[in-house]
């Protein structure tokens, strides 16, 4: 119970919902902060935990004074006081957990303690009202499950008379389709020959392209690797500078050889920029082609022009098409929350068939426990003959006593008081024992005959 899932509330606000929501009377009227904390009561605790179980399980009051019939006991008349504590006590374990309380021992029905009974309070009233919550949700449910078939029914009409709609929009009229047909030929014919012309001047421009794009990366190549020759020249030079000292006469041969070389590399050079020239000249010319093709494709909206109205009723087929897609979506959502709401209800029916097993076990348990409590009686009954038999074999052993008493009498006169006095308090005695028995017998034929009226007035009632 350190890690608590649900709430703790106060002793006034438990006693204030077990009076409004669980008793009733002048059990609700009597019920007090005292009987819960600090010190609880055991008999009030006890009743609590009864009415709360009558509640969740439907349990009626004769189910907690119920004795299990099916154990061997010689005396079950000595169990019917503790039946009631075992029976909660059994509920109790199955219904905790059920309140997030896993910890459930004996203790806490038999002596509870003031801390403990509010946490298992609780935990109660955690549950009931988390019992309410939830029976307000399906309550919301059953009353929009009748809203979304209205619904469905509605969207499904709109969906056929849509259907109906695009398909008179897809369909040409007679008087039109000679137009459209001639209209359709010419747009086909005219797209093969764009096409063509188009793919023949562009495969020309990409060869030509991709040739100057070629012998342009070989340039570059060149330039990189003179580049690359240049930087590893002068290297070269600052390092033999160090180690060797030239003439004058070497430095400036050498030096003219180098400016020999960077005039090669310049006029390359301004042959490479020659050449991206013309490449850009030829770009500018397909330029020029791109906008004698938009002049093309002018003339082809020109076209399109004339087929407005075509591409309206598109336009509105779509719309409408949307439309029904939205509204498909829409039944998809409200079959999911039909296909719910059944779910629930089969679970519900479930549960209402599980029970009506458990109220048909219920009655055959109470039948058979009925038909034991009449065996037991009869097996009383029988007990009681067998002993008025053995009291008539003993008033017949006494008589012969009396008998033989007599003769002796005749034999020994002096002793005749002493044995008289003896024979007067021994049947005194067994009178007394007699008529102990027979109400004893009596009592518990009463008792029984009375538990047997009781079951059948809750029979009849039920």
């Amino acid at each position: 119970m350190d890690k608590l899932t649900f709430p703790l509330f106060p002793a006034i606000e438990l006693v204030n919902f077990f009076r409004q929501n669980v008793l009733t009377g002048t059990e609700a009227k009597n019920f007090s902060k005292v009987d819960i904390y600090p010190n609880p009561k055991p008999e009030v605790i006890q009743r609590l935990y009864m009415r709360v179980l009558q509640q969740v399980f439907n349990y009626g009051m004769e189910h907690f004074y119920m004795v299990p019939m099916n154990l061997e006991i010689q005396y079950p008349e000595l169990l019917e006081g503790f039946a009631p504590v075992a029976n909660i006590l059994k509920l109790m374990v199955r219904f905790m957990p059920m309140c997030r309380v896993h910890d459930f021992q004996p203790s806490d029905v038999l002596n509870p303690k003031g801390k403990r009974t509010l946490q298992l309070l609780s935990g109660i009233v955690n549950f009931f009202h988390f019992r309410d919550t939830r029976k307000e949700v399906y309550n919301e449910y059953c009353l929009s499950y009748k809203s979304a078939l209205e619904t469905k029914h509605q969207l499904q009409k709109t969906i056929q008379e849509a259907e109906t709609k695009v398909e008179k929009l897809m369909t040409v009229p007679p008087e039109q389709q000679a137009e459209f047909k001639a209209l359709s030929a010419d747009i086909h014919d005219l797209q093969q020959i764009l096409s063509q012309e188009y793919r023949a001047k562009d495969i020309a421009f990409q060869e030509k392209i991709s040739q100057q794009k070629a012998d342009f990366t070989e340039k570059n190549k060149k330039l990189n690797q003179h580049k690359l020759a240049i930087a590893t020249m002068k290297e070269e030079q600052e390092r033999m500078k160090s180690q060797i000292v030239e003439s004058p006469e070497q430095r400036k041969s050498k030096t003219e050889r180098m400016k020999e070389t960077v005039h090669k590399l310049k006029q390359s050079r301004q042959e490479t920029g020659e050449k991206c020239d013309y490449y850009r000249e030829k770009l500018s010319l397909a330029s020029q082609w791109q906008v004698a093709m938009q002049g093309y494709i002018k003339k082809l909206q020109n076209i399109d022009a004339n087929l407005e109205m075509c591409r309206k009723v598109r336009e509105e087929t779509r719309q409408v098409e949307e439309q029904v897609v939205n509204v498909n979506l829409e039944l998809k959502s409200f079959s999911n929350e039909d296909a719910q709401l059944k779910r629930t209800l089969l679970l519900k029916k479930e549960k209402l068939a599980k029970l009506d097993i458990k109220n048909k076990k219920k009655q055959e348990d109470f039948n058979q426990q009925k038909q034991e409590i009449l065996e037991v009686c009869s097996h009383i009954q029988e007990k009681r003959q067998a002993v008025h038999g053995r009291v008539a074999q003993v008033l017949q052993e006494i008589q012969q006593k009396s008998s033989k008493k007599e003769e002796l009498l005749e034999m020994a006169d002096e002793e005749k008081k002493k044995y008289q006095e003896v024979i007067k308090d021994f049947r005194a005695a067994l009178e007394k024992y007699h008529d102990s028995l027979e109400k004893a017998f009596d009592r518990s034929a009463e008792r029984k005959r009375e538990k047997i009226a009781e079951l059948n007035r809750r029979l009849s009632r039920r």
